[in-house]
């Protein structure tokens, strides 16, 4: 994550994340965090509560979008995703009717586009970014 190989993910979601919603500067905060969930969880607390570049970024600059159940969105999904559980993404679905599910069968992967160089969904996901329209349907590509 913290070599030049690495790194176009990595900034990538740190914008992403950072984006979102204003996160504290106090380091304090963290400490307090980690301390809280340290008992529960000692391997990854410390991990996962600890302070982020978020910390000294400017606070977002814009509201956050609220999404309709009309959006035209495409979700791009694998059915072995290790952090978001496949069942999930299928739900977004059913939730935004106006949305296509492209699905990666067979893959235990968490990022999909443009990482792993299938050309089923890479190819689904630039036509899409092209000129905004989804697929006629749903699509599942085999990993």
């Amino acid at each position: 994550m913290f070599t030049p190989a690495g790194s176009a993910t990595a900034s990538a979601q740190t914008a992403i994340l950072c984006g979102d919603a204003p996160a504290p500067r106090d380091p304090e905060t963290y400490w307090r965090d980690i301390e809280r969930t340290r008992a529960a969880h000692p391997l990854f607390a410390p991990l996962i509560e600890s302070i982020t570049p978020c910390a000294f970024w400017d606070s977002p600059r814009e509201a956050p979008v609220r999404v309709r159940r009309d959006i035209p969105a495409l979700i791009v999904a694998s059915t072995g995703d290790p952090r978001v559980p496949y069942t999930g993404s299928v739900a977004l679905h059913s939730r935004l009717p106006s949305s296509r599910l492209l699905t990666l069968a067979g893959a235990n992967q968490h990022v999909n586009y443009g990482a792993h160089h299938n050309s089923c969904i890479d190819t689904t996901v630039n036509a899409y970014l092209a000129d905004g329209r989804l697929p006629a349907r749903d699509r599942t590509c085999a990993a």
